[in-house]
C-alpha cells in the first residue's frame, strides 16, 4: 500500500502536467517575457528583397533616407541603414528599436510580402491592390517593447517606387517620434534644472526645460550662457534679447552677421586673438522658416569654426519675434566634439529647444 505521501506526489504531478497540457498558445505568449527594444535613436532596420535594395526602389529609398544632416562639418546621413535580406530576417533581430518591411505584395515568394500579409491580414492586404492611398501600416511594440515595426508595401514594384518617393515624409515622421521619445528620455534622465528654468522665465520671459547637467557660463540682463562638459564633446545653449528689433527685417544675412557679432563678443579659446563665426566658406548656412513654440521663426543651421584656433562644430540659430516687447529672441546651440559625430548631440539641443513655450 503507497504511502500517503506517494500519493500526494502523484496528484501534484497530474495536476501539473494537466495545466501544461490545458495552456492554450496565447497563454504561454503571455507568460512570455517581452524583451525590450535594442538600437540608438536615427538607427532604422530594413528588411525587404534583395533585387528591390539593388536596383531603383533602394536608390530612391537610400536617398531619401541617408540624405545629409542638417549641417555637420563631415557628411553625416540623417539615418544609418542596416538592411537585411527578408529570408535572414530572425528573431534575433525582431527586437530591433525600428523596423521597415518593404515588400512588393505581388511577389508570393518574398518573405517580406508574407509578413505583412500575417501582420495586416488578407482584408487589408487586398486593400493595398484597390486603394492606392493605402500603403503604410505600423505596429507599436510589435516584436518588443518600445519598438515600431512600419509595413511599406505596393500591388506592385513600379507603385512601391512611387510611395517610396511620395510618401517617405510619413514614414520619417513615424520614426522621428519614436526617436523624440527615447531622446526626451535620454536628455533628461536626470531630471531638469528648476534654478535655470526660472531664470530663463523671469530673464526671457518664455519657458525651456533645461536638463540638469548644464551649468551657467556667463549671465547678464539681456544674456545667458549654458554649458555642459561631456567626455567627449562640449554642448552649448546660448539665449540673447535683441532690443528695438523688428523681425520683419530679418534675413538670411542679418542672421549669420547677428551671430557673428554675438559670438565674437562671447567665445573665443585660449589661442590669444581668437573668436568664434560662422563658417559659411566650407559648408553652406541652411536656412528655414518654421514654426517654433507656435511662433513664426527663422532658422538657421551650419557650421562654426574658431577664428586663430583649430576647433570647429555644428551649430543651429533661432531668431524669434517678441512684438509686444519690441525685441527679436535669439536662442542658439551649438556642440564642439572633435572627432565625434556631431549629429546626436545636435539632436539632443533640438530636443531642449522642442520644449520651448512662450508665457
Amino acid at each position: 500500500m503507497r504511502s500517503y505521501t506517494q500519493l500526494y506526489q502523484l496528484a501534484a504531478l497530474f495536476f501539473l502536467s494537466f495545466l501544461a497540457i490545458s495552456c492554450s498558445d496565447d497563454t504561454k505568449k503571455r507568460l512570455d517575457i517581452t524583451p525590450t527594444a535594442y538600437g540608438n535613436v536615427d538607427n532604422i532596420f530594413l528588411v525587404g528583397d534583395e533585387y528591390l535594395w539593388t536596383t531603383a526602389v533602394g536608390d530612391s529609398f537610400r536617398n531619401h533616407f541617408e540624405a545629409l544632416y542638417p549641417v555637420t562639418p563631415q557628411p553625416e546621413p540623417i539615418f544609418d541603414i542596416r538592411f537585411i535580406n527578408s529570408t535572414k530576417f530572425s528573431k534575433v533581430h525582431r527586437t530591433h528599436r525600428a523596423i521597415i518591411i518593404l515588400a512588393d505584395l505581388s511577389d508570393k515568394e518574398n518573405p517580406a510580402a508574407d509578413i505583412i500579409l500575417k501582420a495586416l491580414g488578407e482584408e487589408k492586404v487586398k486593400r493595398a491592390f484597390s486603394d492606392e492611398r493605402y500603403r503604410i501600416a505600423f505596429h507599436k511594440n510589435r516584436w518588443a517593447m518600445g519598438q515600431v515595426v512600419i509595413y511599406w508595401f505596393a500591388p506592385n514594384r513600379q507603385a512601391l517606387l512611387e510611395s517610396i518617393s511620395k510618401d517617405y515624409q510619413q514614414v520619417i515622421n513615424i520614426v522621428n517620434k519614436l526617436d523624440a521619445e527615447k531622446l526626451s528620455k535620454q536628455v533628461y534622465g536626470e531630471g531638469k534644472s528648476p534654478r535655470i528654468n526660472e531664470t530663463i522665465k523671469k530673464t526671457f520671459g518664455f519657458e525651456m526645460n533645461i536638463p540638469r547637467g548644464f551649468t551657467v557660463a556667463h549671465q547678464d540682463s539681456n544674456t545667458l550662457w549654458l554649458f555642459e562638459e561631456m567626455p567627449k564633446s562640449s554642448n552649448n545653449i546660448f539665449i540673447h534679447s535683441i532690443s528695438e528689433a523688428d523681425y520683419k527685417t530679418i534675413s538670411r544675412d542679418s542672421i549669420i552677421a547677428i551671430r557673428n557679432r554675438l559670438s565674437k563678443i562671447y567665445f573665443s579659446s585660449m589661442a590669444e586673438g581668437s573668436f568664434m563665426e560662422v563658417d559659411d566658406e566650407n559648408l553652406p548656412v541652411y536656412f528655414q522658416e518654421m514654426l517654433f513654440g507656435g511662433l513664426r521663426a527663422m532658422q538657421a543651421r551650419g557650421i562654426w569654426r574658431m577664428e586663430k584656433d583649430f576647433m570647429g562644430g555644428s551649430f543651429v540659430t533661432y531668431l524669434i519675434p517678441d512684438p509686444k516687447n519690441k525685441r527679436v529672441i535669439l536662442i542658439d546651440g551649438f556642440v564642439y566634439a572633435p572627432g565625434q559625430k556631431k549629429r546626436p548631440e545636435m539632436r539632443k539641443l533640438d530636443t531642449i529647444f522642442s520644449t520651448y513655450k512662450a508665457v
